[in-house]
């Protein structure tokens, strides 16, 4: 791949809003970087380091990125990787600059439409990563496409309940997520906004776990996943 056939954003973009674990107003950015460097990340002021696949770190109800070497730690990057992935971007630089992406609306969307509006020097994805995936016996296929990015993250009543609701999720707010009664019914968050879009944002949050897979180059392949967690 020639250095004009990378895909590449074509100026910086921001996005400002709460984190959903520290319950503070934060800020993520996205940069534009060397062709041929891949994706790197970094949190405050801290130098950027290249992404990496140990970097990830799953925890209750969200990823973080974690590095030993450098004593960093990004919560809920999840989203932000997933855009990225969905646009096939070969090269950036994601900086938390408080610790913590931003929740937003809890899917992938106000992330893919700031990385369109930023311009991408390549137009067309080239994605030949096919994902399937199971969950509560319902079947999705996702081999490209930016309809998953619409998908937002999902809480029962019951597990609210269990987690000791708002205390934690600090920064909780009105549409943020969908809040579900015992049977699948939204009680908060509105209509959905795809068919089964539960089932699409664990497809989006497989998506953001594959994001450091991703950083390093383009996927090829299938995987399957059976109700993850």
């Amino acid at each position: 791949m020639t250095r004009n056939q990378r895909r590449q954003l074509r100026r910086a973009v921001r996005w400002r809003g709460r984190g959903l674990f520290s319950g503070e107003a934060v800020v993520l950015s996205v940069h534009p970087a060397e062709p041929g460097s891949g994706w790197s990340w970094g949190v405050g002021q801290h130098p950027a380091v290249p992404l990496q696949p140990v970097h990830l770190r799953p925890k209750e109800r969200r990823s973080t990125l974690y590095s030993e070497d450098c004593n960093m730690l990004a919560q809920l990057p999840e989203h932000i990787l997933a855009a990225l992935v969905v646009l096939d971007v070969d090269d950036c630089t994601v900086r938390f600059h408080q610790g913590e992406a931003p929740v937003l609306d809890g899917s992938a969307l106000p992330f893919l439409r700031g990385l369109l509006a930023a311009g991408l020097t390549v137009h067309g994805t080239h994605h030949r990563l096919r994902l399937e995936l199971l969950w509560r016996g319902q079947q999705l296929v996702w081999n490209g496409g930016m309809a998953v990015a619409r998908a937002r993250t999902f809480l029962s009543v019951a597990e609210a309940r269990t987690l000791g609701g708002l205390n934690f999720f600090p920064g909780a707010r009105p549409g943020c997520a969908v809040l579900l009664d015992e049977k699948d019914r939204s009680r908060y968050g509105g209509r959905p906004r795809l068919a089964n879009e539960l089932v699409w944002h664990k497809m989006l949050d497989l998506l953001g776990d594959l994001g450091p897979f991703r950083a390093r180059g383009r996927l090829t392949g299938r995987l399957y996943a059976q109700n993850p967690g």
